[in-house]
Formats: structure tokens, sequence, C-alpha cells
């Protein structure tokens, strides 16, 4: 078995399990990328109820079904002085245990470091010998960081000790695995040293065959630098409010007001949903902010994205967003308010047009670089090609083969080991 403990939530409904589509599918990739070498995909996560009136996208999963198996284990509603309180830390770590006698691998991350459930999966399998890996996407001390600025002080030192108790957890587990998946520089820079067996890595889910073909790409790029549509923008994710869609919405808007012909598609649903209907209206620019709603994961998604000429990211915090290479795969490049990780990026792949850090404070800036895109879109096509290339280089097969082929290395050693 391949055992991974984790913190997104197994949803029930009688005695049926499901989790959504989108952490489905990168399960689905992890078994293929694995070939059955280390038996079925195990899942122990917190429970939530079904909730029908949600915007769930969700499926069933059994290892009989398709070879990953969900284990509910505490109920993820419980408030943090009854998760200690009621027993739930406690029956975790004794479904874990279990279930790592069992296991062959014990795939372990990080999560909210008040409940640590997921770390301290990672220390019962270093205990139980078992070989171990450890995966962290996102510099979540950084977001705290950036987070605290706006608090009251009881909040700012709830932070400061939810940071401190957070990288104490992290690098113990860090120095506890076998091998370490680390996303992003800040997190290797903050983390990697601790690691026996550090490996960088990048975190996507679209299949090379379903990168959006070049020719179709090509006579995007002729009828946009022909002039005869307007320079789209998209952006795909959940509507919350650190996405920050309503700074993109405002920066279209002016940037129309200043003469640039510039479309906006949101693909996604979720609580802002409204508020940013409303905000495209009030700002006289409904007709051209388009919403198309929540989508399944999947080729449907980057066709659909692939309708647009480039992504456009503002979100509120610095974050490590996955989209940015769903992006990639629809020919996108990148527009972004300037962050550590889309600093990254761009080195990488120079395929980006960046925005200045501070929206708020350097409006007129931003807005000056969205007219000057499509006053000048010609460079948009050099751009284009380069994001194709990265999507083929980052493409989830890619990267789950490396990962299996790092995995199965590290195991290897364990063995010799003893």
């Amino acid at each position: 078995m391949y055992l991974v403990p984790i913190s997104v939530p197994i949803r029930v409904d009688g005695g049926r399990n499901y989790i959504g589509t989108e952490w489905k599918r990168s399960l689905e990739l992890l078994r293929d990328s694995l070939g059955g070498r280390f038996g079925p995909i195990q899942v122990v996560a917190p429970f939530l109820p079904v909730d029908a009136g949600a915007d769930q996208m969700l499926e069933a999963s059994s290892v009989e079904s398709d070879g990953i198996g969900l284990v509910p284990s505490f109920d993820e509603r419980l408030r943090l002085r009854s998760y200690w309180t009621q027993g739930a830390h406690g029956q975790w770590r004794r479904q874990v245990a279990e279930l790592t006698r069992q296991a062959q691998v014990v795939h372990g991350t990080i999560g909210d470091a008040f409940r640590p459930f997921c770390v301290a999966a990672v220390d019962i399998a270093h205990r139980a010998r078992k070989p171990t890996v450890f995966v962290v996407d996102q510099d979540i001390v950084l977001r705290m960081e950036q987070a605290r600025t706006a608090m009251d002080w009881p909040h700012r030192v709830e932070s400061l000790a939810h940071a401190m108790l957070y990288q104490h957890q992290c690098r113990r587990a860090c120095a506890q695995a076998d091998l370490v998946m680390l996303k992003g520089r800040t997190t290797v820079a903050r983390y990697g040293r601790h690691a026996r067996m550090l490996r960088p890595i990048e975190d996507t889910s679209f299949l090379s065959h379903e990168i959006v073909p070049a020719e179709m790409v090509r006579a995007r790029t002729e009828r946009l630098l022909a002039r005869r549509e307007p320079l789209r923008l998209a952006f795909c994710g959940r509507l919350v409010d650190i996405k920050g869609v309503d700074i993109a919405i405002g920066l279209v808007a002016q940037a129309r007001r200043a003469g640039a012909d510039i479309a906006f598609d949101i693909i996604g649903g979720g609580p802002e949903a409204g508020p940013l209907h409303r905000l495209a209206v009030d700002l006289g620019v409904a007709e051209a902010v388009h919403f198309h709603g929540a989508m399944p994961y999947g080729p449907a998604l980057l066709q659909r994205l692939a309708q647009a000429h480039a992504l456009l990211f503002t979100s509120r915090i610095d974050e490590t967003p996955r989209m940015i290479f769903d992006g990639y795969a629809a020919g996108l490049p990148l527009v972004a308010r300037r962050m550590d990780y889309v600093l990254e990026r761009a080195d990488a792949e120079q395929a980006a047009v960046l925005l200045p850090s501070d929206l708020s404070g350097q409006q007129a800036d931003a807005v000056a670089v969205l007219v000057e895109l499509d006053r000048h879109r010609e460079r948009l096509a050099d751009l284009t090609d380069r994001a194709v290339a990265a999507a083929h280089e980052h493409a989830a097969d890619r990267w789950y083969a490396r990962r299996a082929q790092w995995t199965i290395e590290m195991v290897e050693r364990f063995a010799q080991r003893g």
C-alpha cells in the first residue's frame, strides 16, 4: 500500500466516500506513475458531509473500483479545542499507525500547525521505519507574514505563534523524511537544508496530449495581431477574496477607459462570484467581463482557457498557483503581479509580463502595462511560444514520472541502509 495521510477532506454520504475531481485526478496520476509498484493508493483524511447546496465537483473512489481507497478519520468541523479534548488527534494517530504497518511507502505533507495531524503521520512513519516522502507545495510562512500586516494585535500574536510552530514542524518532518519535495525557491531556501534527499518540484495536472494544438495557438495569435478581436485576458480558479479578481476587473476597466481593446474571461465559481458580477456592472465593463462558471478540470477547461491570449493574475498574497501552468497548457503567457513565485516563473520560462507588486499604490503603472500590451500585441507572440514550450516541459505525465523515479530511488536507498 502507498499511504497518503492528507488534510484534503473526504466527503461522506451514508456509506459512500467522495473526493474533489481535481484531487482525484492528482491521485490517479500518482497511481499511474507508480504502476502498482507499491500496491494501491490509500488516502486517510478528515471528513466532511456531502453538501448538496455547495459548489462541489465530487467523485467516488475505492480500491476495488480504481485502486484509490479513502479512509475517513475525524470530523473536519471540530474546532481547535474540540479537536484536542474529544480525542480526534489520538484517533488519527491510531488509524495512521495501523495503516502504516501495512504500507510500503508513506507520503505526507504539512497542514495546520495547531492541529498537526499531517506531520504526525510523518513522525509515525519515521518511527515505524517506513520509507517516507514529505511534500510542501507552498510557502505558508511567507503568506502568514504578508497577511499579518492587516491583523489586530491578538491575531498577530496568534499568527506569529502559528508560524513559529509551523516552521518547527516542517523542519522536523524534512529531517525525518527519506525524500523531501519542495515547491518554490522560498520554500526550498527555508527548509531545504534540513532534507537528506531534496528535490524541487512543480505541481501540474494536464497531460502532454492535452496541451492545446500548436495550429490552434498560431491561428489565435494571427487574429490577435491582425486586431480582429480584443486582447482577451483570463483568470481560472476559485473566486475568493485573496485571489484579487476584483483588482483584475478594476485594472481592465481602467485600461479600457484609456483606450485599450481588452476583455476578461473569468472561469470558476465561489463566494465572490456575485460581488464580482456587480463590480463589473458598477464599473461599466459588464460587456467585456465574461463569467463562465466553474468547470471540471480536463481538456475542455484548457480549450476554454485557450480562447484567451494571456492569463491575468492579481492575487493579494504570494502564492504558487497551478493555474500558471494550466495557462501554459492553453498557450497563455502570464500577466501577473510581481511576487516571488511569479518572478521565479519569469526567470525560468521567460513567458511573463510583470505588473507592479503593489497594485493599489501603483495602479496607474499596472494599467499602463495593460494598455501597452494591447498597443504592442506582437510582444505576446514570442511570449506565447515560450508558454507552449514550458507546457511541454511541465506536463504532469513528465512530472509524475520524475517523482515516481525519485520515490523508487529513495526506497532502494532505504532498503540498502537496512
